[in-house]
């Protein structure tokens, strides 16, 4: 369910968007999310469907991409993705997320 509060922000940034460049309608809405998210692909798609219908955007296709995790060393400061763990695997040290958790 927390797709939803998602899907009615795109909404209201696509139909501004859509008023700014003078445009009736959108056809395709490419969209990057973190490989972390917890955002459903599918959950995404049946919100938007919804919501959309009298919009700008009614019948828009939406393009999903995940974007790989980065995490970056506490110990070394090394970059690297994510690999299933949150240790570092040149020096074994704990790792943050730099990347890869929310949409863009």
């Amino acid at each position: 369910m927390h797709e939803l509060p998602m899907v009615m922000e795109l909404l209201s940034m696509m139909e501004r968007k859509a008023r700014e460049n003078h445009l009736s309608k959108i056809t395709e809405i490419d969209l990057r999310i973190g490989e972390l998210s917890d955002l459903v692909d599918e959950c995404i798609q049946l919100y938007f469907d919804t919501a959309a219908e009298g919009t700008c955007c009614e019948g828009a296709k939406l393009v999903f991409e995940k974007n790989p995790a980065i995490l970056r060393c506490t110990k070394c400061g090394r970059q690297f993705p994510y690999a299933r763990s949150f240790q570092c695997p040149d020096c074994g040290g704990s790792a943050t997320l730099v990347r890869g958790t929310g949409t863009g």
